[in-house]
């Protein structure tokens, strides 16, 4: 989503410091960071909404009456349940893209449990759930490369030695882009997120970085792909823990 945005130079605030633009470019600068930031805004926000919306509708459709002893069902439903209700919380009180793009996630979370719920509740056993990517959650499930695996019945093979690259895309959960884009030496596809005033340490204007380089100070998300790395993610946000100072 992100990739063809002019701002992803931006994202090595280095750079951009021991260029030291002039008064009237910062200024400029400033105004298309925001610019730019309020566009991508506004186009995840529309995204978000239509996420949350269409699990909404799949809740009500596939709704169930468990009893008490479904224990696993009922947990993964009503961890659905919440999922949706924090979700749209987001929606409405997002400052930034992180936000934004954790309704995104709890909103599909909360589909993909409810999908474990009615195959628990059905006699099966659930499928394991999906991994995010880090570096943009809004890609969706990430891959791990099969490490000198083996058949079954066969011996398996000593793992090779792997380069700097490869050691680099096995570091984070990646999607297939995000993978092969470290190993192409590429720059990444990242979600960005604006540093808050605090967290710059100096004056000047906003400064758009990878959103999981924020604090965690600052942001909740910068540690777990925006909520989808922790199951606690949608009581964090129901009880308001999901707020962090911006100065």
């Amino acid at each position: 989503m992100f990739r063809r945005w002019w701002f992803l130079r931006l994202l090595r605030p280095e750079e951009q410091e021991a260029r030291r633009p002039g008064r009237r470019e910062s200024k400029q600068a400033r105004e298309l960071v925001l610019r730019e930031w309020e566009v991508l805004r506004d186009r995840l926000a529309e995204i978000a909404a239509e996420r949350v919306t269409a699990a909404g509708d799949v809740l009500r459709a596939a709704e169930l009456q468990l009893p008490p002893e479904e224990t696993g069902a009922r947990r993964d439903y009503l961890w659905a349940l919440e999922a949706y209700d924090a979700a749209g919380r987001l929606l409405d009180e997002a400052a930034d893209l992180p936000d934004l793009t954790a309704a995104v996630v709890l909103a599909e979370q909360a589909v993909e449990r409810l999908a474990a719920a009615h195959v628990a509740h059905a006699g099966g056993r659930p499928r394991p759930f999906a991994v995010r990517c880090f570096y943009n959650p809004l890609h969706g499930a990430a891959v791990r490369p099969a490490a000198g695996s083996a058949g079954p019945g066969r011996k398996a093979r000593r793992r090779p030695t792997v380069s700097v690259r490869e050691a680099a895309a096995e570091r984070r959960p990646a999607c297939p882009a995000c993978r092969n884009a470290i190993l192409a030496g590429q720059s990444l596809d990242v979600l960005p997120a604006l540093l808050p005033r605090g967290a710059r340490g100096r004056r000047g204007g906003p400064v758009l970085v990878p959103y999981y380089t924020v604090p965690q100070q600052y942001s909740p998300w910068s540690a777990t792909a925006c909520g989808a790395y922790d199951d606690r993610t949608p009581a964090l946000v129901l009880r308001g823990g999901h707020r962090r100072p911006q100065s």
